[in-house]
């Protein structure tokens, strides 16, 4: 008979640099996170798990863990996988996939593979690429050695939790679901203000403000990992789904403005928020030219190019200036986030002060979060 935890320990994966992000977040929805390198450790009843991939909103993976044990050496490792339970993730049928990670451990990497197959009466696993990267179909066991200790997760997201369902179309220079949502919560939206994009590309933040907004969980529109484990209660996930549907409200609470000078990224936003379920106010116009939208104070958030993906390093300077002082003259008293290359000179081109820095990534480039509690002349 398939066992199934009574009590779940889950580790939800937060993009560089959005840990704090992340735990806020959770923190939120009552999952008592606990804030660790690299993300947030959860605790909780049977379908944790379920709930993390299905509201956490910057979490980029939900691991399950399995059990830690001490292993030294490669026999201890052997003997601690194959006392682990795992007949609630597999059904000894499969052959998992391993992604393995080792920091200062007497046992290599690449002997856990082989070690794995003993302890499981297996002639082989196989082995998984980055998961922060691609999802992978069947299990897959992460096995982390950190010295003398091991710990085994599965992976219960497959693909990354960025991957909503929406975004079937991207501009020349994306930015992650996980990301957007990240930035807007350490700028402190809530759904309640305006939120203005002046670059809005193919509308990512505006779309993920948009559900933050409403209320709408992430994770309704996809599907995950853990729904191909043995211990799945297809009628248990399809009342915790119609919980989160319910909760939902059918619009956002507060206007979404986008602009951009490129009328082509204005189309892809527009099929994207159609997608999304979600109505956006989207026009073309130049980042030199613009003006605020309608009343009242709000936040503006832009991703603008780097010089990497995205036009000539040369022209990136004017184009900062143009942005800073638009912010300075139509954006007077309203909050900003904007997501920069981690070069000291662009960032001095905004020309906005009392800022805020912190160092996150972008598809693995270096950038700075620059957050203006308060724009002003």
């Amino acid at each position: 008979m398939t066992s199934v935890l009574q009590k779940e320990q889950v580790f939800a994966v937060a993009p560089p640099g959005l840990e704090s992000a992340l735990e806020a977040e959770a923190a939120a929805l009552g999952l008592a996170p606990r804030r660790v390198e690299g993300g947030v450790e959860l605790e909780g009843p049977a379908g944790l798990h379920q709930e993390a991939n299905l509201r956490l909103r910057t979490a980029s993976r939900v691991l399950l863990r399995l059990g830690s044990f001490r292993a030294p050496d490669v026999g201890a490792l052997t003997r601690g996988l194959a006392a682990l339970d795992l007949s609630h993730v597999w059904d000894g049928k499969e052959t998992p996939k391993l992604s393995v990670a080792a920091h200062g451990s007497g046992v290599p990497g690449n002997a856990v593979p082989s070690a794995a197959a003993r302890a499981w009466k297996l002639s082989s696993v196989g082995r998984a690429g980055a998961l922060d990267e691609e999802g992978t179909d069947g299990l897959t066991l992460l096995v982390r050695l950190e010295g003398p200790e091991c710990t085994v997760s599965a992976d219960t997201s497959a693909e990354p939790l960025h991957r909503r369902g929406y975004r079937q179309e991207i501009g020349r220079a994306p930015l992650r679901e996980t990301l957007a949502a990240g930035i807007l919560a350490l700028a402190g939206y809530d759904g309640t203000e305006l939120l203005v994009d002046p670059m809005c590309g193919s509308g990512t933040f505006l779309i993920e403000g948009a559900w933050m907004s409403m209320r709408r969980a992430p994770g309704l529109e996809r599907s995950f990992a853990f729904e191909r484990f043995p211990g799945f209660d297809p009628a248990a996930w399809e009342q915790r789904r119609a919980r989160a549907r319910s909760e939902a409200l059918s619009a956002p609470r507060a206007p979404l403005h986008g602009f951009d000078i490129n009328a082509g990224a204005l189309g892809t936003a527009r099929r994207n928020a159609r997608r999304a379920g979600v109505t956006l106010a989207l026009e073309r116009r130049d980042v030199k030219t613009l003006d605020a939208p309608g009343a009242g104070l709000g936040l503006v958030v832009a991703n603008p190019p780097y010089g990497k993906r995205v036009g000539e390093s040369g022209e990136l300077p004017a184009l900062y200036r143009a942005l800073g002082a638009t912010l300075r003259r139509a954006f007077q008293g309203w909050r900003a986030a904007l997501l920069v290359p981690d070069e000291e000179g662009l960032i001095r081109e905004l020309g906005l002060r009392d800022t805020r820095n912190l160092h996150v990534r972008n598809g693995g480039i270096r950038c700075r979060l620059v957050l203006s509690p308060k724009i002003s002349l």
